[in-house]
């Protein structure tokens, strides 16, 4: 199945979640806010997110500074 990071289309098995996407990408999981399909996936549902062909992930770093 095919599904969209930050604008980048990656190959990933059937049943693959939000988590195992985000590996696939090497996509740290400190630091950063996932959306699926414009709805927000707390760190903790991550693992138990499931995947379907199309999804489209955002994923935004947090930074410091000012």
């Amino acid at each position: 199945m095919n599904i969209t990071i930050n604008g980048k289309t990656y190959d990933m098995p059937e049943a693959s979640t939000l988590q195992d996407a985000l590996e696939a990408a090497n996509v740290k999981p400190q630091g950063i806010a996932t959306a699926l399909n414009n709805h927000v996936v707390t760190a903790d549902m991550r693992p138990k997110t499931v995947l379907t062909d199309g999804d489209r992930v955002v994923v935004i770093t947090a930074f410091y500074g000012g």
